[in-house]
This record gives C-alpha cells, sequence and structure tokens, in this order.
C-alpha cells in the first residue's frame, strides 16, 4: 500500500499541536553556558530542566517564542519578532528554480494571536543518494504540519519532490506500545545500506505534556523502495524516566549490514533535576534494525560531558565517531574535537582528540531575552553549535570532517565568561584522516570576515565537498529596503520600529547557502541559493535548526541541503523550508 503523503488543509488547531509538540528536543539541543553537576564548566546543557529555569524556560513552538518574546524583560519597550508576522516591504522573492528545489509539498498555515498567518515550517536536514539508483534522493527534517514523522522523497535527482508520512511513531499516528505515549521530537536522520536496497530513518521521541519529562527513546524504521513505503518503528532504546534524556543521535550501515546509531545520554539525576553526565553512547542491530544490542558507550571517563555525535564506516571496517567534548585538561571550560575509533564493529574504541574547538563561553554573545540563552552571532538571534560533520569517502577511506567557530576573533579563547568583540567572524574548519590516527592540521577554508554557520560535508569518489550558511551576500539594509535588516515592535502600539542600537539597526544579517570543494582545494566558493533571505523568521528568528546535510555521488556529484527562509515564493508566504541544491 502506498505510504500516505502529508494531508492538506489540516485544522488550524492540528497545526497549532503540530508546533506545539514537535522538534522539541531539537529546539533543546545545542551548547550553553552550564555548570556541571560534578563540578567545573560544562558546555553542554542538561534538556530536562533543573527545576530553576533552564530547559523550563525553553519553548517549543512558534507561538510559544512569540509570546515569550513579547513578555520577556530587558529589553525595554521593543521586542523581536517573526518577520512573517509583518510586510517584508517591497521586498518580493523570486521563484525557486534552477539548481534550487523545494522539497516541500503542500505546506500548511497556522494564525498568531493577533490574527496573521505563517506557513508551518521545517528545518534541521541531512539528505542521502542511493548507492543503486543516484536519480533516488531523501531528505529529512523536523516537520511541524502534524506531530509526526516525514521524508522529502525525489525519483528524478531533486527535480520533484514526494512528502511522506511515517506512521505509528506517535500517539497522533497510531503508534502502539512505547510509541502510543510519546510525541516526534525531532533529529531526523537517514542512511542507505552500501547496495541501496534498504533506506534506514531515526529520530528521537519523547512525552511533552508533564514535567519532568519521563519518556524519552530513539527509535528507527526503514524502507525498501527508496523512501516511499515505510517499516513500523521499531524502538533502540526508550527510558521511562525523567533521569535520563536521549538526543543528537546520527545512524549509518556497515557493508555487512550493520546499523549504528549513536546519540547523546544525558544523566540528569532523579526526577531530572541535575545534569551528571553527558556521554556518547551507541546500539547496534545484526538483523536489520529488528532487534538492538545493550547501550554502551563510546566516549570514554576522561570525557563526561559530550555533544553531536556521527558515526561512519570506513571501506576495511574500521567505525569512526565523531563528536564535541568538553576538555578534562581546561576543568572543562573549553571543548575538542573527537574522534573515536574501533577495529571490533563497536566493541571497544580508541578516543582521538583532534582538534581544539574555539566555541567557548567568551567567543559569542548569547540570544537576547525571549529565546534559550544560547550561543548566536553578533546581530542575529539563532542558536548556534559547533559539533562536527563527518563524512567517510568509500573510494579510499579518507575521514573528513568540518565545523565551525570563531577563533581569533575578539576575546575568543580567553578565560573571560562572555563575548567583548565588535563582531563575530565564524569560519569553516577542516580536518581530514586515512585510518583516524593521524589528522591533518586544522584548516579554514572560507575567507572573508562574514559569518559562516553549521557546515555540512559529504566525501566520494575523491572528492570532499563542504556545504555552509554565510553571511557575506546579505545586502545591507536601508531607509526603503529593510529586507535584511533587523526590525522590532513597539510592545505598546504593535508598531514596526527599528533597533534601539544603531549597530543593530544598521547590520545585514540575510543568510545564503554556499559550498566549496576538494576539486579546486576549497579555492572557490559557489552561491548556491539565488538570493538572500532573513532568518529573522518564525520562532522569533530563534531557532532555525542545529544541522544540514551534504552528500555526494559515486561520480563525484554533490547534492547539498538547508533551511531557507524565503519559503516557496508564488506558492506561500516566506517561512522556513527545506531546499536542495543539486548538480555540484
Amino acid at each position: 500500500m502506498r505510504a500516505p503523503v502529508i494531508a492538506r488543509g489540516r485544522a488550524r488547531r492540528l497545526a497549532i499541536l503540530a508546533t506545539t509538540s514537535l522538534v522539541a528536543a531539537s529546539l533543546f539541543s545545542g551548547a550553553s553556558s552550564a555548570i556541571a553537576a560534578g563540578g567545573g564548566k560544562n558546555h553542554f546543557k542538561a534538556t530536562i530542566a533543573d527545576g530553576g529555569g533552564g530547559e523550563a524556560g525553553e519553548l517549543r513552538t512558534p507561538l510559544q517564542f512569540e509570546e515569550e518574546a513579547a513578555n520577556a524583560p530587558g529589553v525595554g519597550a521593543q521586542t523581536l519578532f517573526s518577520r512573517c508576522r509583518f510586510d517584508l516591504g517591497s521586498k518580493v522573492y523570486a521563484p525557486i528554480g534552477g539548481q534550487q528545489h523545494d522539497a516541500i509539498v503542500g505546506d500548511t498555515s497556522f494564525t498568531f494571536a493577533d490574527g496573521t498567518s505563517c506557513f508551518n515550517p521545517q528545518n534541521e536536514q541531512n539528505i542521502v543518494i542511493n548507492p543503486g539508483n543516484t536519480q533516488n534522493l531523501v531528505t529529512s527534517a523536523n516537520e511541524y504540519r502534524a506531530i509526526e514523522q516525514a521524508v522529502y522523497v525525489s525519483k528524478d535527482g531533486g527535480a520533484s519532490w514526494t512528502d511522506v508520512q511515517l506512521l505509528g511513531w506517535t500517539r497522533s499516528t497510531g503508534g502502539s506500545g512505547a510509541f502510543s505515549n510519546v510525541d516526534s521530537c525531532g533529529d531526523p536522520v537517514l542512511a542507505f545500506n552500501s547496495d541501496g536496497s534498504r533506506l534506514y530513518f531515526t529520530q528521537l521521541v519523547c512525552n511533552f505534556d508533564k514535567f519532568p519529562r519521563t519518556k524519552s527513546g530513539v527509535a528507527i524504521a526503514w524502507s525498501g523502495d527508496g523512501g516511499s513505503h515505510w517499516s513500523a518503528p521499531k524502538m533502540i532504546d526508550y527510558r521511562a524516566s525523567g533521569d535520563f534524556f536521549a538526543d543528537k543521535e546520527w545512524l549509518t550501515v556497515g557493508r555487512d549490514g550493520t546499523v549504528y546509531v549513536t546519540w547523546t545520554k544525558f544523566y540528569q539525576g532523579p526526577r531530572g533535576l541535575g545534569y551528571l553526565k553527558s556521554p556518547i553512547v551507541m546500539s547496534t542491530s545484526s538483523n536489520g534494525g529488528n532487534s538492538w544490542s545493550s547501550v554502551k558507550e563510546v566516549s570514554d571517563a576522561a570525557h563526561p560531558y559530550n555533544q553531536g555525535s556521527q558515526v561512519g564506516e570506513a571501506p576495511d571496517g574500521t567505525l569512526y565517531v565523531a563528536y564535541e567534548a568538553s576538555d578534562p585538561a581546561t576543568n572543562y571550560a573549553t571543548d575538542q574535537l573527537v574522534v573515536a575509533s574501533s577495529t571490533n564493529h563497536g566493541t571497544t574504541f580508541t578516543q582521538h582528540a583532534v582538534a581544539r574547538v574555539f566555541d567557548d563561553f567568551s567567543c559569542y554573545p548569547i540570544q537576547r531575552p525571549g529565546a534559550q540563552d544560547r550561543q548566536t552571532l553578533s546581530y542575529e538571534q539563532f542558536r548556534i553549535n559547533s559539533f562536527p560533520s563527518m563524512a567517510i569517502d568509500p573510494s579510499n577511506g579518507r575521514i573528513a570532517v568540518t565545523w565551525a567557530d570563531n577563533e581569533g576573533v575578539g576575546n575568543c579563547g580567553s578565560s573571560d565568561p562572555t563575548f567583548t568583540g565588535a563582531a563575530t567572524s565564524n569560519q569553516v574548519k577542516l580536518v581530514t584522516s586515512t585510518g583516524g590516527s593521524t589528522w591533518s592540521s586544522v584548516r579554514t577554508i572560507t575567507t572573508g570576515a562574514a559569518d559562516k554557520v553549521y557546515p555540512s560535508v559529504g566525501a566520494n569518489n575523491g572528492r570532499i565537498v563542504v556545504g555552509y550558511y554565510t553571511r557575506a551576500y546579505s545586502p545591507t539594509p536601508t531607509p526603503t529596503d529593510r529586507s535584511c535588516g533587523i526590525e522590532e515592535r513597539d510592545t505598546a502600539t504593535g508598531a514596526l520600529v527599528l533597533p534601539v542600537e544603531a549597530d543593530r539597526a544598521a547590520a545585514p544579517v540575510c543568510l545564503d547557502w554556499a559550498i566549496r570543494s576538494s576539486s579546486d582545494n576549497f579555492g572557490n566558493e559557489t552561491r548556491v541559493t539565488s538570493e538572500s533571505s532573513n532568518p529573522y523568521i518564525l520562532f522569533s528568528g530563534s531557532f532555525i535548526g542545529d544541522y544540514t546535510g551534504t552528500a555526494v555521488d559515486a561520480g563525484g556529484h554533490a547534492v547539498t541541503v538547508w533551511t531557507d527562509f524565503r519559503g516557496n515564493p508564488g506558492v506561500t508566504t516566506p517561512n522556513q523550508d527545506t531546499l536542495v541544491g543539486t548538480g555540484y
């Protein structure tokens, strides 16, 4: 039976419910200035609140972000807003076309309290290419149209897309057993097996109807036809206890068909009232996902605080897990890229501290009140992280890992508790290795002062391709065109006003998507997007997703996916959509 396409024209209540429960874990996970229960500074935030605020104030929906931003203290008489609530002035985006493809079909809208409306967002993607049929592309995203999991499938190389709902994952989509008590919690990830005959999808599930959140799990399903039809989900690991929370999972399939899933396991103390540690853990399946091994730790005792793992297998069968870890040498005040390797299918791991990551407390400003107290870029509001993206070239075993940080700017990397630079200049870093024991020196592959963020990497046929957001092409706002500027709202009158601070009022904030590749030794940047777009859209500009995706096929051709803020011009008003770039 054909898997149903996501239902169209749902009632307003369901659209709001969709924005209420979906992707909550994605809105939670990330880096923040938290203090670990074990003592010393730690850069990663426990997912369940500590009773004194923290995650209890972390909102999940566009509507809730709007309300919180409007009521937030400390911003005087002005507050941030989502631009989809207001006219973008004279700015009209051109239709999406050429090598850009909108994967979202039949988007639905919801209504704000003031009567204005916006289309439901999709954000936080990765993308895979079927090794048996390179015309078969599949991407995923946090899907806010309903409380469900979804994937977006193309069978013609990205020219057209079908949006496919995965049933049985949540209480609202017919879930049974443990799935009858949970909602969709985000962080969707995909992986094909080596011949493309099976595609796997994993995502987080949890409950958000009471505190402490007592249910948290990692689940998986599979497709035998390139993503059009899906099995019922299987739970990989499930904890009906507020003491634990699963976050930021990743997935790969070995050459022998073994499925590996890694994630961060937050040990949060009784009733979720403390943060003890967050090891990277793993479970495996040797029978196509039907049953799963016990959970084993990938990270070691020297690194108790970790986040953002990605797992992959080299052609020789060696397993690699890249993750960001707080460095014990600095009492966990700084972070490092760690790559763990295993030559016995994950039974034991050797840890390799590969590089310093400059995302310290001193490296970035913090979001303005009404968001999540996370790090952000100067004049932006969306939260950021420096988690690694990893790709392993199946043709030669070369490993590539990329991330973005703010090294060398202002007081970044000092012992100061806050960033004091004039403006951030985030850049994309890259390291490579063959064999995993020795690594190249860290290379900054981007140029220019403009911020870059959320890179992703793909590798195949000897070619490495890195995609990333950049502010380099953003027009500077003018009195007559502020489509790439910050505007705020007078909390008393609701009128649109400029930010009080002159530098904020003049700051260009739009983003584009771009790529660089090893074909020219990363020497030239290719702008993928045809127009810059403003990320102050939905969630009061506070969330655009925590990762993106880039993949390369056996012929060396790349596809790349990101959250775009134009929506689908001519079809919808501006909102967050999943866009795919092909033919690179």
